[in-house]
């Protein structure tokens, strides 16, 4: 897939990365812990709840959760419970596949990169050791900011802490959410998502492989 560099956009100088799902294998272990814990509490969620789920803040999905039937717990401790038996199974989750390569390669190209997540603190400390890269210059988490992800802020505050113009910045996601975050932050918009039927109703790139765009227009 070719890529041609508008003439109104500027040299793309970063990468932000999602981590759950664009980075890291995670959404199969996040989904059945949270399906799990749920049905602890009476909860039953159907494969419909889980799709809409996907990309969403803890906050969110406990509030519909809660309006459809009350937890015992307050959203604190339904969230820890859930991160905790997440952070004790990190080690089991794997890279997906082609991200780590890329990253390698936006490296190669003297990029700056970083990563921007709608998770918790505790996940994403737990997924960045795990992973393990030296090439990522901070992760944003969701305590970071006061409006998770379809909001523009985390991925400007991004922006913001690399010292670039967010239209100097591409991210790459595999949610609707995520990307309607980084289209409204003004940032190139890539969406690489697991699964073809997927519908994504703001981006500029839907790939099967962000390799395979045309680096050497997008940088300039």
């Amino acid at each position: 897939m070719t890529a041609i560099l508008p003439l109104d956009r500027l040299p793309i100088r970063a990468i932000l990365w999602d981590i759950d799902g664009t980075l890291m294998d995670s959404e199969p272990w996040h989904q059945q812990i949270t399906v799990d814990v749920c049905r602890g509490y009476g909860h039953e969620l159907s494969e419909e709840d889980c799709r809409q789920m996907h990309g969403v803040a803890f906050r969110e999905i406990y509030a519909a959760l809660h309006a459809r039937r009350p937890f015992p717990i307050d959203l604190h401790a339904w969230a820890d419970e859930i991160n905790a038996q997440y952070v004790a199974r990190v080690d089991q989750v794997r890279p997906r596949e082609g991200a780590f390569a890329l990253v390698e390669a936006f490296a190669a190209r003297g990029l700056a990169q970083a990563c921007v997540s709608n998770g918790g603190r505790m996940i994403v400390d737990a997924n960045m050791r795990a992973m393990s890269i030296p090439h990522f210059r901070f992760s944003i988490a969701r305590e970071d900011v006061a409006n998770g992800k379809p909001h523009p802020e985390p991925y400007l505050l991004a922006a913001k802490m690399l010292g670039l113009p967010p239209e100097a910045c591409a991210v790459i996601e595999d949610s609707p959410t995520g990307a309607r975050s980084a289209k409204a932050a003004g940032m190139l918009t890539i969406a690489w998502p697991q699964h073809p039927a997927i519908v994504f109703d703001a981006v500029d790139h839907l790939v099967e492989d962000p390799g395979a765009l045309d680096w050497d227009a997008l940088c300039g």
